[in-house]
């Protein structure tokens, strides 16, 4: 490539050019110098210099024979050495590799230079991998000839924009004054320094000759020569050159020392006073300073590498490098450290990579985790900026380190935040969208989730109807249904305004399991415009942390996480840091930051305090006359530091104002964060001052007021506070705020106050109280707090409390406090049940059942005891005690009922109902009596228990609660009751009739708002609907059902709707792979809640489905069936495995046919409640029978049949023709088949498949071709056969049971294997893109049915 002696230009010639051009924007050829413009270009060509200068070192070193140029050092060659610096300019607005091939090269100064000195090492070892890496880091633009495209005149070049530099060999050494440069010399590299320094002197002023003094310190044999010290006197800074301990003094060859200020830094003087900013005079002063040799100052310069660094530091940072500190402000602030300082950008880019992919990709959640000070928050407070930079939502909330028990306090924070933010925009379009889709989400609900999130009621404007119900709850339900309504908050936030919203956790390794609960359903709904950023202590948690078994189950369920691991800083990069923060090169603070990282072992924060810390004390402090930071190193070295930060943070608390130190104290008492009125209210009862006194610490830095919460720093200042108390101090004072707050509390029905006041209380603990009357007082307090948590379904928290309000029970509480310890020992088993805290439930019964005065004060234990063994799978034992406790209630149920009995009961429950209308019942009164509301809450407790283990008694449970019901008023369950009624008439053939009962049970729920039950009494009910409107239009209503039971928090009856609604898209016969997809999206709902009664009752039908589409989940339900087989043995369930078993069997003719059917109906039970699943194993049942019969002939099998012929004709006169009537015609021409009436069967076949077409059955109508099809095989009829079996094919193949489609293609080519003796006529088959199979050949049915014939 060609270059133009018009793109190198001298130095000097360079300088008045670039000085012109920034004149003409500066005004003055001084103003210029110190312009921004032509001091950038002039760092560039000192580094460039530098840089030249400390290559050709190395290469010395390496034995390579360079010569380094040398520079004028007298007052003869002042006025030529800036010959000998050529500056290359870049071109403005042409190209650097033109075309012109006019364009010729000058002659380079160096030549080869790279090649040179390779060829120039001893033994030339191109194997020499140090040389290699350093003669290929060269710069191409100095050591290679550079391409570049001829310049016709000045306007082309930009001479303020500086490409690079060289120091080119002069032509002629005449007028040049050699000096040793002899790299082994002792003062060669300092020599260089010097000169270099000279250049830098003059290129920095603007042209400005160095004084002759300076110039002349170097002796013609390059020796330095002596100067003299000019005294000068600086009062205001005692360590006069250096800040790395007490610096040398510069000696005279005599040996004499001065205080005075060498030469050097007076003639930088003048550099200041051009306004050149002080680090850079600093720079060029130290380069000057290698003059004194041996003698030089501490910061003045050792080798040409530190200059460069130091250059590419003030070229990098030049807002931390390259300008002055602003001495008026810091010498009032002192040290202004910023927390953020350190640099995190790796970790950064990891976490919004993260976030990016959760809301675009697949979902995924993020954590930083490291150990204490490491710079976790700062970390997350960066990815907050981020986000909300980009138009999303942040919000944080914090868990405390105290624990104290509040309920979903940190999550309550962060969803009030987005209130706040509500509330303020309440005006804007988008703001009334959200809260319409909240109002439309949460309905009348929505007073549970108030509590926890106490500013939604002014989004939602609360009224009378969001008023809450008093009513006793099932424990569980209530904490699933808080899940379900932050789940559709959440959900509602985000979908309407498209808005990413992130959820920020502090410190979760402090988290209470209630939050914890509440955040893994969040997580499992993968709502993509919700994202999770979580911060914790890892090293602070074992292996069964509630948060580490949260993220087991996250990464179970396919989430991912991104883990940022942050770890205190190494050497290398504090010394950065305090660079930064010193504006100071790093190289000055090597001793500082050595000492520092010992101290502190590179922890984040405890470096920051030490620092504050140093400064505080004055051993880090600014220099007026240096215009910087300036310490001293012995002093730093010889104090004792504190040994962690908390002691740091002692350390400065204790130098404040005594009546700060009492309001941090005091503060410190309530955890990290306390809201401002708590203090005030304590200001205004202990009548001490807190708040002017923490306003004082917020300006010292220590504490901030943060929506309306004071709150501390970092937790390691709550810690160094809290420490600063002994223990005795503590448990008094801890009892005297929770008195002095607990009262408040109350009067103002404040929980918030409430949770505080009682905590302080617990803090103290029951030892510290021995009054009997207080003790019992402290019991209710707790007893109250912890009834507000129930509430607020953190039943975690209400069983801290009430296990608190047991231990502060005095002695013989049982005998003069029994109601309050009967309530307390009630609720907290209520409550250790919701939790799972099983141990201790066993603990809370027996003390109960021992100390109960009556029967009837058990029966809140005993319905407790029986929810647990319900949940515990044990539910025969349930059933045994359920009935037990009736009969003591004296609610007798049969346990061994006959048929005639269960008439009787059946005619007396109809005598009471006879005359009475739905409307009557509806407007019956409201149940009052105890004891028969508890024998209602135990009779529906019951009806799910005994259908699944001993259906024979259902129908007895659900006639007793009618009967109560009528008899005493309505109670909350009887909607419960009325469903079932309805189902049980139903079932018995009453269809009509049943289905007029379920719509009342549907009626009576809006009747007493019994929200808490509506899932159960949907389903059930929309079971007998099935059997009265067509299915595919009816099963819209198990949607709803489940959405009412997450509502009401009954994740059985939603987990059961969302079953049914699966199996009535299959037996409706919607395409399978929706259906699968449907079944897979049920299983995973299933196994996230934990629910295995419904997961055992989905894998077999599962089964089914992908066996029939010849899905890869096969294997998954293959490795979970077997388990669930094994751990079940409720009736319903094997029924459902051994049906699904003979399902496909029967479609796909499997030898274990036989064996399948014996053992269904062996299995089957006689059962009162009605649901499809009954029609759907009749009319399979059916079928199988017949079939077994006409290969048998043994006449059960036929018996058999003719039953399930009965119970479709019943279900298809009395009820929906539309869904039976074709089940119906297609088992009777199976019995007409089975019984030689062929022409009969002929006709019913043909109808069944007509009436399968018109109602949309298209399973029903491939099976009843299929079937036909084999009849006509049977009798002969070949032609009419083929033409079946191919409709057939045409519909399994439409439905997407792909497998029963190539089961039934080798079975047609096998079956009529003699009728296609020709090859040319055999079936075959094709797979089109999609997958699908067709079969070919069949479109010369004509042809082949004349064959057959």
């Amino acid at each position: 490539m060609a270059t133009t002696s018009s793109e190198w230009i001298s130095l000097r010639q360079w300088m008045r050019q670039a000085l012109n051009s920034s004149a003409a924007n500066n005004g003055d050829t001084i103003r210029a110098a110190a312009s921004f413009a032509y001091r950038t270009a002039s760092l560039t060509i000192a580094l460039a210099l530098t840089e030249q200068i400390g290559r050709a070192q190395k290469l010395e070193a390496l034995g390579v024979s360079v010569e380094i140029e040398r520079l004028p050092t007298s007052t003869g060659a002042v006025r030529d050495w800036s010959e000998f610096v050529w500056v290359r300019l870049k071109p403005r607005g042409v190209c650097r590799h033109g075309a012109d091939a006019s364009v010729v090269d000058p002659p380079w100064p160096y030549g080869n230079f790279a090649a040179d000195g390779i060829a120039a090492t001893p033994g030339a070892d191109h194997e020499n991998e140090e040389l290699r890496a350093l003669l290929e880091s060269f710069d191409v633009d100095v050591f290679d000839a550079p391409s570049a495209v001829a310049l016709d005149t000045a306007d082309t070049l930009s001479y303020l924009g500086v490409e690079s530099a060289c120091i080119r060999t002069p032509e002629s050494e005449a007028n040049c004054i050699s000096f040793n440069t002899d790299p082994r010399a002792s003062n060669a590299t300092l020599q260089r320094i010097y000169c270099l320094g000279l250049v830098f002197y003059e290129l920095f002023s603007g042209g400005e000759l160095p004084p002759p003094e300076l110039v002349d310190l170097v002796s013609s044999d390059g020796a330095f020569v002596s100067l003299p010290t000019l005294t000068l006197t600086d009062n205001n800074d005692r360590h006069r050159h250096g800040n790395q301990g007490p610096l040398k003094r510069r000696q005279d060859p005599s040996g004499s020392s001065s205080n005075g200020l060498g030469l050097c830094q007076l003639s930088c003087e003048y550099l200041k006073l051009m306004g050149l900013p002080g680090p850079l005079c600093q720079l060029i002063l130290n380069m000057l300073d290698c003059v004194y040799g041996d003698f030089r100052g501490d910061e003045s310069y050792t080798n040409i590498d530190d200059v460069a660094s130091d250059l590419r530091w003030m070229m990098d940072k030049p807002d931390k490098f390259l300008r002055d500190l602003d001495l008026e402000k810091l010498s009032v602030s002192g040290l202004e450290w910023n927390d953020c300082i350190l640099p995190r950008d790796d970790e950064l880019a990891s976490i919004t990579s993260c976030y990016h992919r959760c809301l675009s990709e697949s979902y995924e959640l993020a954590i930083i985790a490291g150990e204490s000070g490491t710079g976790k928050s700062s970390l997350a407070q960066r990815v907050g900026e981020f986000i909300v930079a980009r138009g999303g939502l942040f919000f944080t909330g914090k868990f405390d380190q105290m624990k104290q028990v509040s309920p979903f306090s940190a999550l309550a924070s962060a969803f009030d935040q987005y209130c706040d933010l509500l509330i303020k925009e309440n005006h804007s379009e988008w703001a009334k969208q959200i809260g319409n889709k909240l109002k439309i989400s949460l309905g009348r609900d929505a007073c549970h989730l108030i509590k926890v999130i106490p500013k939604l009621k002014h989004i939602l404007s609360c009224d009378s109807s969001y008023a809450d119900s008093s009513r006793d709850q099932n424990c569980f339900n209530a904490l699933q249904r808080l899940h379900y309504l932050l789940c559709q908050f959440v959900e509602a936030i985000t979908t309407v305004s498209n808005v990413h919203v992130t959820l920020f956790l502090d410190d979760v390794q402090w988290a209470d399991a209630a939050s914890i609960s509440v955040l893994h359903r969040l997580l499992l709904k993968r709502n993509k415009h919700f994202f999770f950023l979580g911060c914790c202590r890892d090293v602070e948690m074992a292996d069964d942390h509630t948060f580490c078994d949260l993220m087991e189950k996250v990464h179970a369920s396919g989430i991912k996480s991104t883990v940022v691991q942050l770890k205190c800083m190494e050497k290398k990069t504090l010394n950065h840091v305090l660079s930064d923060t010193l504006c100071l090169p790093p190289r000055v603070l090597t001793a500082l930051s050595d000492i520092v990282y010992t101290k502190t072992k590179g922890n984040p924060l405890f470096v920051s305090q030490l620092m504050r810390s140093l400064n505080r004390d004055g051993l880090l402090r600014l220099s007026l006359s240096r215009q910087r930071w300036v310490w001293d190193i012995e002093e730093i070295q010889s104090m004792k530091l504190p040994e962690d930060v908390a002691r740091c943070f002692a350390n400065g608390i204790s130098k404040l104002p005594l009546e700060v130190q009492s309001a941090l104290r005091i503060l410190s008492m309530f955890g990290a964060s306390t809201k401002c009125e708590y203090i005030k209210a304590l200001e205004s009862q202990l009548g001490v001052k807190l708040i002017e006194p923490l306003n004082i610490a917020v300006n010292e830095g220590l504490v901030i007021n943060l929506r309306g919460s004071f709150q501390f720093c970092h937790d390691c200042l709550q810690e160094a506070s809290y420490a600063l108390m002994e223990g005795q101090d503590r448990c008094r004072d801890h009892l005297r705020f929770g008195l002095c707050l607990v009262k408040l509390s109350l009067d103002t029905s404040d929980n918030d106050m409430l949770f505080t006041a009682v905590n302080q209380i617990n803090f103290c603990g029951p030892s510290a109280v021995s009054d009997a009357q207080v003790r019992a007082s402290m019991a209710k307090y707790n007893l109250t707090a912890g009834k507000s948590a129930m509430e607020m379904s953190d039943f975690s928290s209400a069983y801290s409390f009430f296990s608190f309000g047991i231990d502060f029970l005095p002695e013989r509480h049982w005998t003069e406090h029994y109601h309050l310890s009967l309530e307390l020992y009630d609720l907290a088993s209520k409550s250790a049940l919701a939790t799972g805290n099983i141990n201790s439930l066993r603990i809370l019964v027996d003390a109960v059942l021992e100390n109960a005065r009556g029967f009837e004060d058990k029966l809140n234990i005993y319905f407790t005891i029986i929810s647990s063994l319900t949940y515990a799978s044990k539910i025969s034992e349930a059933l045994d005690k359920g009935c037990m406790i009736l009969s003591q209630l004296g609610q007798d149920i049969p346990m061994n009922p006959s048929a005639e009995a269960l008439d009787q009961c059946i005619q007396q429950t109809q005598s009471l109902i006879r005359g009475i209308s739905e409307n009557d019942i509806l407007n019956f009164r409201l149940m009052t009596d105890k004891t028969k509301l508890m024998s209602m809450k135990f009779l529906a407790q019951l009806e799910i228990i005994t259908l699944m283990v001993k259906p024979d008694l259902q129908p007895f449970v659900t006639l007793k609660m009618v009967q109560l019901t009528i008899l005493y008023g309505l109670s909350p369950v009887s909607p419960i009751g009325f469903v079932y009624f309805g189902s049980l008439l139903a079932k018995r053939g009453n269809i009509k009739v049943g289905h007029r009962f379920t719509l009342l049970s549907k009626a009576l729920l809006e009747r007493l708002d019994a929200r808490d039950v509506a899932g159960e009494v949907i389903c059930v009910a929309t079971e007998v609907l099935f059997f009265v409107e067509p299915l595919q239009a009816a099963s819209k209503i198990l949607i709803q059902g489940e959405s009412a039971a997450m509502a009401g928090g009954d994740i059985h009856w939603a987990c059961i709707s969302r079953l049914e609604y699966c199996c009535i898209m299959f037996w409706s016969s919607r395409e399978l792979s929706f259906v699968n997809e449907a079944f897979s999206e049920a299983f995973q709902f299933m196994r996230e809640h934990q629910n295995k009664m419904s997961l055992f009752l989905l894998l077999p039908v599962w089964k089914t489905i992908v066996t029939l589409v010849e899905s890869k989940t096969e294997s998954l339900i293959d490795s979970e069936l077997p388990r669930c087989i094994h751990e079940n043995k409720i009736g319903r369930h094997l029924i459902t495995i051994s049906f699904h078993d003979l399902y496909r069997s029967f479609m796909f003719d499997n030898d274990m046919l036989s064996a399948y059917a014996e053992k269904f109906f062996l299995l089957k039970q006689k059962s009162w409640f009605l649901y499809f699943g009954d029609a759907a194993q009749a009319f399979i049942s059916g079928l199988v029978a017949f079939q077994l019969y006409r290969k048998t002939l043994d006449s059960i099998w036929f018996e058999r049949g003719k039953m399930c012929v009965a119970d479709m004709k019943l279900w298809a006169e009395q009820g929906s023709s539309w869904n039976f009537h074709q089940h119906l015609l297609l088992l009777e021409a199976e019995e007409l088949y089975s019984s030689g009436s062929f022409e009969n069967a002929q006709a019913s076949y043909e109808n069944a498949i007509a009436t399968s077409k018109s109602h949309k059955f298209l399973n029903v109508e491939a099976l009843s071709c299929e079937l036909a099809g084999k009849f006509y095989l049977g009798t002969g009829n070949l032609a009419s056969s083929l033409e079946l079996f191919r409709l057939a094919h045409e519909n399994y193949h439409a439905w997407g049971a792909l497998a029963k489609a190539n089961q039934l293609f080798a079975f047609i080519n096998e079956a009529f294997s003699d009728v296609f003796t020709d090859n040319s006529h055999k079936l075959s088959s094709t797979v089109n893109d999609s997958g699908d199979i067709n079969l070919r050949g069949l479109d010369g049915i004509d042809s082949w049915r004349k064959r057959a014939v």
